[in-house]
């Protein structure tokens, strides 16, 4: 069997801010079927105070003669004993893995070039066995440039999942000496980026395969709107771009055995139990009105001031909010201005709370994304396993995985519009309030949406082929 080596910053359940440790902690559990597989995270210390591990040793990472840094190799025991945790204590035992009080750590260029240098090290002090690197995001993007630079005995290829290409890991262009490259990488066919450095062009650049987590982000990446002035330089790589879909774990997120939910269900009968538990949790009137649903962050991407205009638009029509997610002072003062004012129909928690994120997956009747952009998107397959229809904008993953309602047909899952503005939300979620009276077209979308099957069977095989590409395999 292939020896995989993901490289990643997070992994559910050792350790989550987004999305990317569903997608990881998926990986680690479902590979091992057909690989052998391995993680590489930082010790960051909310792993460390947790779970029991091992120390295999200590090394150097050099850079250069003004920057040599000591790290640890460590290892956790029992269910999680293919995990090493590369362990430097001033760079990962903090509060936060990325930043405090919306801010960057400032020394963040070290500690994730730390990280990646220190994973190809440790492979190498400690004859870790590596046939392909899967690196995500920014803060592993040095990792293929580091190998082919430094790390050519270890004979390993490499993957690149891009999981959000807004964020690139940008620096001053003067830190650049702190990467112990030669000048030649700071070029704009290189590292450079308008001055900067851009660690993500590490990745896109040196990586034998590189991916992002839906087939129409894919494309979408590759054009001036989506590209985040990125998109000339992926062009020259399309034929090493591709496009898997993340799936859904169904043993955390199924109605039927959810243990985090008011009341576990399999019909639209049962369902709306959980709906009015939901309306009382966040002190609304138990009306037989549609509950609209949004878990998220509550930032720009995710359209979270165009639902705050929608609502504004739409005071003539009954339905409810709740909102759960932190964000931006911006939008976190906006949603709880919106709570104040229209206090029997609109009500929010700032911050994240896993139970009650699961209760409105499984309370709402509709699930709200109206993202600028959203390379997959995890909420509305949830939503649909939950019977929850959800509204969203055609983009990315929401395009490849939400099929609009046809009434004449009798086909599709959820109401899907073209722009993200104000207009278009408004009209797809009056479409939603007037299906929401039509009791058996709801219940026929209803089973439609919770027969759909959005787990990681298919996409772990796609995963699999990646990385014999990856080797030149096929």
């Amino acid at each position: 069997m292939k020896n995989i080596a993901l490289v990643s910053c997070e992994c559910f359940p050792l350790v989550k801010v987004g999305g990317l440790a569903d997608v990881v902690g998926s990986l680690l559990t479902k590979l091992p079927r057909y690989v052998n597989v391995k993680l590489f995270l930082p010790a960051f210390s909310q792993i460390t105070s947790k779970y029991d591990y091992e120390t295999l040793g200590t090394f150097d990472v050099f850079f250069s003669n003004s920057r040599v840094e000591k790290a640890s190799l460590l290892k956790l025991k029992n269910t999680f004993n293919n995990v090493y945790l590369i362990e430097n204590q001033a760079y990962f035992n903090r509060s936060q893995l990325y930043g405090e009080s919306g801010l960057d750590y400032p020394d963040n260029l070290e500690r994730f070039s730390f990280f990646s240098k220190a994973v190809l090290e440790a492979c190498k002090v400690f004859n870790i066995d590596v046939d392909v690197f899967h690196c995500n995001d920014w803060q592993t993007a040095l990792v293929p440039l580091y190998l082919k630079v430094f790390y050519g005995q270890l004979q390993s290829s490499t993957v690149f999942t891009i999981h959000n290409l807004a964020y690139q890991g940008i620096f001053p262009g003067n830190f650049f000496w702190k990467l112990g490259l030669g000048g030649e990488f700071f070029s704009m066919q290189q590292l450079e980026f308008y001055g900067n450095i851009n660690i993500m062009k590490a990745g896109i650049i040196h990586s034998n395969k590189i991916n992002t987590v839906s087939p129409t982000y894919a494309r979408e990446i590759l054009t001036p709107e989506f590209g985040c002035k990125l998109d000339g330089l992926l062009k020259t790589r399309e034929k090493d771009i591709s496009g898997i879909l993340n799936g859904i774990d169904y043993s955390i997120w199924n109605p039927r055995f959810d243990g985090l939910i008011f009341k576990k269900y399999h019909s639209r009968k049962t369902k709306v139990i959980n709906k009015k538990y939901l309306q009382s949790v966040f002190s609304l009137p138990e009306d037989n009105v549609a509950v609209f649903g949004f878990v998220g962050r509550l930032v720009e991407q995710k359209g979270i001031d165009i639902i705050i205009d929608t609502i504004e638009r739409m005071l003539n029509r009954k339905f409810q909010v709740v909102f759960l997610g932190t964000g931006e002072l911006r939008y976190e003062d906006g949603v709880v201005a919106l709570t104040k004012k229209y206090p029997d129909r609109i009500n929010a928690r700032i911050g994240f709370d896993e139970k009650l994120a699961h209760q409105i997956y499984a309370g709402s009747d509709f699930f709200l994304m109206p993202s600028r952009f959203e390379p997959c998107g995890l909420g509305q397959m949830i939503a649909l396993k939950y019977g929850t229809i959800p509204v969203v904008r055609k983009t990315g993953g929401l395009a490849d995985t939400v099929m609009p309602v046809d009434t004449t047909k009798n086909s599709g899952w959820g109401f899907v519009f073209e722009n993200p503005l104000p207009v278009e939300l408004e009209s797809s979620m009056r479409d939603a309030i007037d299906l929401y009276s039509d009791e058996k077209l709801m219940d026929d979308i209803f089973k439609r949406a919770v027969s759909l099957d959005f787990s990681w069977n298919k996409s772990i095989l796609e995963y699999v082929s990646l990385y014999e590409k990856a080797m030149g395999k096929i």
